[in-house]
């Protein structure tokens, strides 16, 4: 692939229906490729927050760019409420997959093991489970009598859009 230096250019390789992962603010989220996805009226994107979203979440979803949204929260912070976060979950405009940090990295981390579910058994008791049909809940399957755990599906983004303070020019980011 080769070397995109223009923002337009970079936010021009998402496309509509996309499944993009985007990280908390505290861990550099690109707000600039935020501003120009937005710009270029990307559509019907399924949001992936890492695994809470902010600002850039509560714009993109302001400004029509999300259909599904699958996060722990979005919030604002000491801020307050996600303003059109909490318009759209009100108005019923986007499809919230509810989930929890922990469950978000677990299905993360499955993808990158390659391999299609991971369990986390911290989900058990949870009213999450009636609302997540994709996770199932088995047996302990090494009849170790550890009780029931959770399968979740591995996800796998088409994109993850970062912001690294730090890079060279080998490819290597800090």
């Amino acid at each position: 692939m080769k070397n995109i230096t223009d923002i337009d250019a970079l936010a021009a390789q998402v496309p509509d229906g996309a499944l993009v992962a985007l990280p908390q603010e505290q861990s550099f989220v690109p707000m600039a490729l935020v501003r120009a996805l937005i710009k270029r009226r990307v559509r019907n994107l399924h949001l992936l927050c890492v695994p809470i979203g902010g600002l850039a979440v509560d714009l993109l979803i302001g400004a029509g760019c999300v259909s599904t949204l699958e996060c722990a929260a979005v919030s604002l912070g000491e801020y307050g409420l996600a303003p059109r976060f909490s318009a759209a979950v009100q108005g019923g405009t986007i499809r919230i997959l509810d989930s929890t940090c922990p469950a978000v990295h677990t299905a993360l981390q499955a993808s990158e093991k390659g391999v299609p579910f991971m369990p986390l058994t911290g989900l058990i008791g949870s009213d999450i489970l009636a609302n997540r049909s994709d996770w199932k809940v088995i047996d302990d399957p090494m009849g170790k009598g550890g009780g029931p755990i959770v399968l979740l599906p591995a996800i796998k983004p088409d994109f993850t859009l970062i912001h690294s303070p730090l890079a060279d020019m080998s490819g290597n980011v800090w």
